[in-house]
């Protein structure tokens, strides 16, 4: 039973998962829990199976091996678009999508995320549109109700999708390299807004690829460094993000500062 891995506090857990493509491995031996409300930073070079873990916990990557579960239930045994409804997600693939529809307004998009299909296809009511207005306000895009997509700024488009991800209030985020095509100003913008929603008393559980572990904002405490589908080091990231790891992590020389409980890395020659 599925009951015997899970307590109540855990949201997800990867117990030796491996993911095997015509021989290509692109996740080897995965376990880690994630907590109720944990914040997670998923770290490593392209290609080290970051978004591979995400995909998994969305149902569209399955296991090879090793056994995968949700608070839902295990894998294989659960209702998956179930699961996904209670999952928000931000990425480019999903930004892509959207490509396709540059006269959908920004609530629109916020608003499609109630019935997590790309695009507005259901009739909704006043209670519903005030829900997103109310998080459109909450993540400082209000502004932008009636604009296009095409008319919206690529920061602006970014507050836009993590509205979307969160209007249904999901039990768990995954952000996606959320900051790829941003400015400076963009993606302080951006985090800034993550950490808002962060700090509301009924926060997702987060988990927040990248490969600029700069952009990782306070409210992120535990990290998992993956090289080559492996996970190298996991924990607190005060302990995990060293010099040593990350230079193993990203074959680069350099050290990590702190700054305002954000890292940063400082490449040397």
């Amino acid at each position: 039973m599925w009951e015997e891995y899970m307590d109540n506090e855990t949201m997800l857990s990867f117990q030796n998962v491996d993911v095997i493509n015509n021989g290509n491995v692109r996740v080897k031996d995965i376990s880690f829990d994630i907590k109720k409300g944990e914040q997670w930073g998923l770290l490593g070079l392209n290609g080290s199976g970051k978004t591979t873990l995400l995909q998994l916990i969305a149902g569209y990557v399955w296991p090879t091996s090793g056994s995968l579960f949700s608070w839902q239930g295990k894998y294989g045994q659960i209702n998956i678009p179930k699961l996904r409804s209670s999952l928000g997600w931000v990425s480019d693939a999903l930004d892509d999508r959207y490509r396709t529809r540059q006269s959908d307004t920004a609530i629109e998009i916020v608003l499609s995320g109630l019935f997590a299909s790309v695009g507005l296809y259901e009739n909704t009511n006043i209670t519903q549109v005030e829900l997103a207005e109310k998080w459109m306000r909450f993540f400082g895009i209000e502004e932008y109700r009636d604009r296009r997509y095409s008319q919206l700024s690529q920061g602006e488009k970014k507050r836009t999708m993590l509205a979307r991800a969160w209007i249904a209030e999901p039990s768990v985020l995954l952000l996606d390299e959320p900051c790829t095509g941003l400015d400076v100003k963009g993606r302080e913008e951006f985090l800034e807004s993550l950490e808002s929603l962060m700090a509301l008393n009924n926060a997702p559980a987060l988990l927040y690829v990248t490969h600029h572990i700069e952009e990782l904002p306070p409210s992120i405490k535990n990290v998992l460094l993956l090289k080559n589908g492996e996970i190298l080091h996991k924990g607190k990231k005060y302990d995990v993000l060293n010099n040593a790891n990350v230079q193993q992590t990203f074959d680069v020389k350099g050290n990590v500062q702190w700054e305002n409980e954000r890292p940063w890395l400082v490449v040397s020659r």
